[in-house]
């Protein structure tokens, strides 16, 4: 194995070369990054010695290979022997397919010219990600599901020579599991981890006959801590490894480490199991998406510190995508860690902001700010939360909501609701609203000191620099006016219950005046400085806000009973939106 970072406390540094899209209905990727000689050294250069050849992503963008399935065909008699009875995801058609596998074989093959360990991730049993409930079709106890797997996988090793590892889902990446309490005659009343060790054992033992030197690594994603302890405990090790988020309930830039993680390592570590930490390493992550360009390395340089830390972990890996070829300074930082793990801030700022010669300085204090407004920002608030760049500043003028996300999984109905302040149902305590209000405040208030540093030293950065803080700023700018947008949103709230519960309060009229038209002002420089949204689409007028403005300033009794009801306006913000329904 590539080992060029020889100080590194990762023995395994994975990389995901390309920025995927969360949104399906996109089908594309938000910005192509090359696949080629040059971004693979530059990877390696930084300090990656393994690289996922595909970006295994559920919305699958541009039909890039997410299942075995999607680049594997069984024989024809195999096929009748142990039918996948679920339509398949993928371009269908003869021509996709090959081009499919065109793509792995090239990437694969361009990994090893650079000394690169590989690693191709899927789900399995595939199932169309729950499109069955808790009795889907191809489950882990049919012996005819672990016989076509053990096949494809045989397969999937003699056609793609070049891939050394395998990552496999047993949820999501339209992977799904049948319920213990579900329909299922075979898995009814049977503990799931009883049921997927077996599964587990099968896949590695297969893919170790091929492969004496390639590893499965398991990402039990979606289950309970207790079900992940369980599976841990009792999985053979034989070529058999670990990938873990960063904590319980997602990969979280500022919240890595929690006890699930410490717990599940230590466990692993006890039976030389090696275990990865998926983290965002690079701007680019399903948090922010779709701003692409922010740069907050204090934040990827504490995380790291944090993984490192963990007794039993072995590695890291990119979990959202990765742009080495343009500047970005939180990819450029997990190179600095991955180098000296015991580099300090202030060193590892002061190499970071080398490049931008007379305006380093400027740039350290950039940085600082920009790092401290994402530790401020309430990330664990709610799973709608994330894809900020998604969110609207032009909200609802009905109540704010922390809207709630769930699903039918383990770690949904569990422990990740100790992550999460908002699972199941909307919970509108003006406490609740507060806290999250001030939070959004607070990191606004960084960012906004960050965007003003920026533009203080714009013409100090040299010029083939300057471009990037340009989208940097300009991202900033979008961060910022949502956050505000969601503190605005949950402060009008509380501010109208309050005056219904008191309606000669002049001084929560006052307060509600002019935070409203501060609300317009967030709007206005939304539409001057971004008027068109990061997804697509232009921005109109907020003429709702102005029509409850004048409706506020002439006739104060018809303006509560109008507006930040409990009841939704009916105008939908979008999924992301998260205080409006």
């Amino acid at each position: 194995m590539n080992d060029r970072c020889s100080n590194s406390s990762f023995q395994y540094r994975v990389g995901v070369l390309g920025i995927p899209d969360s949104v399906k209905s996109l089908g594309s990727l938000w910005r192509h990054t090359p696949w080629d000689h040059a971004s693979l050294e530059q990877l390696k250069d930084l300090g990656f010695n393994t690289i996922q050849v595909n970006l295994a992503w559920g919305a699958r963008p541009e039909d890039e290979p997410l299942n075995l399935e999607d680049i594997i065909t069984l024989s024809e008699a195999e096929q009748i022997k142990y039918p996948q009875s679920v339509p398949l995801r993928c371009d269908p058609s003869p021509e996709r397919y090959q081009q499919r596998r065109k793509i792995i074989a090239e990437r694969s093959a361009l990994c090893k010219e650079h000394g690169l360990r590989t690693l191709f991730h899927f789900g399995a049993p595939f199932n169309a990600h729950g499109a069955y409930g808790d009795t889907p079709p191809n489950c882990i106890l049919d012996e005819k599901t672990l016989c076509r797997y053990e096949l494809l996988l045989q397969q999937f090793a003699r056609e793609f020579s070049n891939i050394d590892d395998v990552l496999v889902y047993t949820y999501d990446q339209d992977a799904w599991l049948c319920g213990e309490f579900g329909k299922c005659p075979r898995c009814s009343g049977i503990p799931l981890h009883k049921r997927l060790v077996p599964f587990l054992n099968r896949l590695a033992k297969a893919w170790h006959a091929e492969l004496p030197d390639g590893r499965l690594w398991w990402e039990p994603w979606e289950l309970s801590a207790g079900q992940v302890y369980a599976c841990v405990q009792a999985v053979d090790t034989d070529a058999f490894g670990l990938a873990l988020h960063s904590n319980i309930a997602e990969v979280m830039a500022t919240m890595p480490g929690d006890r699930w993680l410490i717990n599940t390592c230590a466990i692993a570590a006890k039976r030389n199991i090696p275990t990865l930490v998926e983290y965002f390493l690079g701007a680019t992550s399903e948090e922010l998406e779709p701003l692409l360009d922010l740069a907050h390395p204090l934040v990827v340089l504490h995380g790291l510190r944090t993984i490192a830390q963990i007794t039993g972990v072995s590695g890291i890996k990119e979990y959202y995508g990765l742009s080495p070829d343009r500047e970005d300074p939180n990819l450029r930082m997990a190179g600095l860690f991955f180098e000296n793990p015991s580099i300090t801030d202030d060193e590892a700022l002061a190499a970071l902001a080398e490049p931008y010669a007379r305006a380093a300085n400027g740039m350290v204090a950039f940085w600082q700010k920009t790092s401290e407004g994402m530790t401020f920002f309430p990330w664990e608030t709610t799973w709608f939360i994330r894809e900020i760049g998604r969110s609207r500043v032009d909200h609802a003028l009905s109540a704010a909501v922390i809207r709630s996300q769930t699903a039918c999984t383990p770690s949904w109905a569990s422990t990740r609701k100790g992550t999460f302040m908002a699972c199941t149902s909307p919970d509108n305590h003006p406490w609740l609203l507060e806290d999250v209000q001030l939070r959004c405040e607070t990191a606004a208030r960084s960012w906004y000191e960050a965007e003003q540093l920026g533009q203080s030293i714009l013409e100090d950065i040299p010029e083939n620099l300057r471009p990037r803080l340009n989208a940097n700023l300009t991202d900033l700018g979008r961060l910022k006016r949502r956050a505000m947008a969601y503190a605005n949103h949950l402060r009008e709230t509380n501010l109208v219950t309050s005056i219904r519960s008191n309606i000669k309060n002049d001084r929560a009229w006052s307060e509600l005046h002019d935070l409203l038209k501060a609300d317009m002002d967030n709007f206005l420089e939304e539409k001057t400085k971004t008027p068109h949204q990061p997804a697509g689409g232009s921005i109109h007028d907020w003429q709702e806000m102005q029509e409850a403005i004048l409706m506020l300033e002439n006739n104060p009794e018809e303006f509560l009973a109008m507006y930040f009801l409990e009841t939704p306006d009916n105008q939908s913000k979008g999924m992301f939106s998260m205080t409006s329904l």
